[in-house]
């Protein structure tokens, strides 16, 4: 599943790291580009409230994670025919309600080889994944460097989605793992999930999107390209040493909140070197959300599709205020409110956090 990952995100992170440019390109605002980055993103998330279930109800996970995929590559591919702002807005909601469909279901599969090492098995399953998100930024900034066209990227990623799909078939073939089914649904949700959820909703809202810092740098789309890049590449070291501080200490999970401010903090002074260091630490928070919350998340009930997608969805509507609120601060130019508004938010997931334990 690891290899899966790798492909696929190779296609959906090579598109991303070119999108907020892209649409620099085509006259989007700040504030459309975070509402347009937010919301879809919010909608990634927020979905799983009901794929989620789903899964756990259905029992069947892998066909969910076969759709998902399959959706996903049909709506990059799509970016390369869609050279205007709405229609580039839909395919992004597109992609993003792709992966809503098939990440609960994927998850619960991973939950489920895992075993006795939740933590352990998302780290090593998110550090391979970002390998891929790495080639795919990579793949971006070269081609952007070139100054081949948007079109033609988006194009050269079918190649990686195929290839996602390949391997995913390959890995049901193999093993098909299945998770335990229970099929409780939200009866399954109780008081300590239901605090933790809150908190993701507060840790999503408190980290500005790395997608507003790449727009800044739109008179040169390949910056911008890189500062995502060393988002990506910095995920693969963090998300297995996330894993690991995990096992070590449950009190680590007080850390993602730090992060998701520290990152809106560097972004909000409007600095190329400070914002690929905020980037680093953003890849932080995002690796967290992706590691920490998923164990703990999938600790916290025996319906793992539907604990895993509360959290998730919780920490997508929590972008969906953060993308537009972040964005409007930026084009009135009140830099210096952002880190304020960062840190209130984080501290109300810190106090929820701590109340769900």
């Amino acid at each position: 599943m690891g290899l899966v990952s790798l492909f696929a995100d190779w296609l959906y992170e090579g598109a991303r790291a070119a999108l907020p440019q892209y649409m620099y390109q085509l006259g989007a605002s700040a504030v459309v580009v975070g509402a347009i980055f937010g919301v879809g993103d919010a909608l990634g998330y927020a979905l799983r409230l009901f794929t989620g279930p789903l899964s756990d109800r259905r029992g069947g996970y892998w066909g969910e994670t076969f759709a998902g995929y399959a959706l996903q590559v049909l709506a990059i591919v799509g970016l390369a025919a869609a050279p205007w702002l709405p229609a580039v807005a839909g395919l992004v909601m597109l992609e993003r309600t792709s992966k809503a469909l098939r990440t609960p279901a994927r998850d619960a599969i991973l939950s489920a080889a895992g075993g006795n090492r939740q933590s352990a098995a998302f780290g090593l399953h998110a550090s391979i994944d970002q390998i891929g998100a790495v080639l795919g930024s990579a793949t971006a900034l070269a081609l952007l460097a070139l100054g081949l066209s948007y079109r033609l990227l988006f194009l050269s990623l079918a190649a990686p989605g195929l290839a996602a799909l390949a391997t995913l078939y390959f890995a049901y073939r193999a093993y098909g793992i299945r998770p335990r089914r229970l099929g409780r649904g939200w009866r399954g949700v109780d008081r300590p999930l239901a605090l933790f959820a809150i908190s993701q909703f507060f840790l999503g809202a408190s980290l500005m999107h790395i997608s507003l810092e790449m727009y800044r740098e739109g008179p040169t789309p390949w910056l911008g390209s890189l500062i995502y890049l060393a988002a990506m590449a910095a995920e693969i070291p963090l998300s297995l040493a996330w894993g690991k501080a995990y096992e070590a200490s449950r009190t680590s999970l007080y850390l993602g909140p730090a992060a998701a401010f520290a990152a809106s903090a560097l972004f909000s002074l409007q600095s190329t070197a400070l914002g690929l260091a905020g980037a680093v630490i953003y890849s932080a928070a995002t690796s967290y959300v992706d590691v920490a919350a998923k164990a703990r998340a999938a600790e916290l009930s025996a319906d793992k599709a539907t604990a895993i997608g509360l959290a998730g969805s919780a920490y997508g509507l929590g972008l969906a205020l953060g993308g537009p609120l972040y964005g409007l601060l930026l084009g009135l130019g009140l830099y210096g409110v952002i880190p304020l508004a960062s840190l209130a938010l984080a501290l109300a997931s810190t106090a929820a956090m701590a109340k769900s334990s």
